[in-house]
């Protein structure tokens, strides 16, 4: 049975080590806390006290690997998104010299921007253990940067 590591971060966390820590949960534990954050409010709590952005950081205890799910403040208020990181490698193609030499860099998967409900697929992803899917998205989203 996979177990996971669930600390959340809430507005009225101030000190950078102030979280909660839940302790061990299964897949459907933590996807349960996930959807009970009531994240629209979590952001109105942040406006009224300006504290921490809210964050529910998930790891793995079988691969030590770790999803950190960040609710991004400072964007619209109408439509909530997200900051996904992870301490997942990726090599990444990326294009020097004008386009002309491509080399390959490592990088840990991160995302900017996200919705809602693709942070929901993400993290059920992650808690399936399925960093293939986590790795396809990353360069899906990096292909996009480049070609805009």
């Amino acid at each position: 049975m996979d177990s996971f590591d669930l600390k959340i971060r809430y507005p009225h966390h101030i000190d950078l080590n102030d979280v909660e820590q839940l302790g061990t949960l299964n897949t459907i534990g933590v996807l349960t806390r996930f959807d009970k954050m009531g994240w629209k409010q979590q952001l109105s709590r942040w406006l009224q006290l300006d504290g921490a952005s809210p964050t529910f950081t998930i790891t793995d205890e079988k691969t030590e690997q770790t999803i950190e799910i960040v609710l991004n403040t400072y964007g619209s208020f109408q439509e909530l998104n997200f900051i996904v990181k992870t301490d997942i490698p990726v090599v990444v193609a990326q294009k020097e010299i004008f386009g002309l030499i491509t080399r390959q860099k490592k990088e840990t998967i991160h995302f900017n921007q996200l919705s809602l409900v693709q942070v929901k697929a993400y993290l059920t992803a992650f808690l399936k253990q399925d960093t293939d899917a986590l790795v396809r998205y990353y360069q899906q989203s990096k292909q996009l940067a480049q070609s805009a």
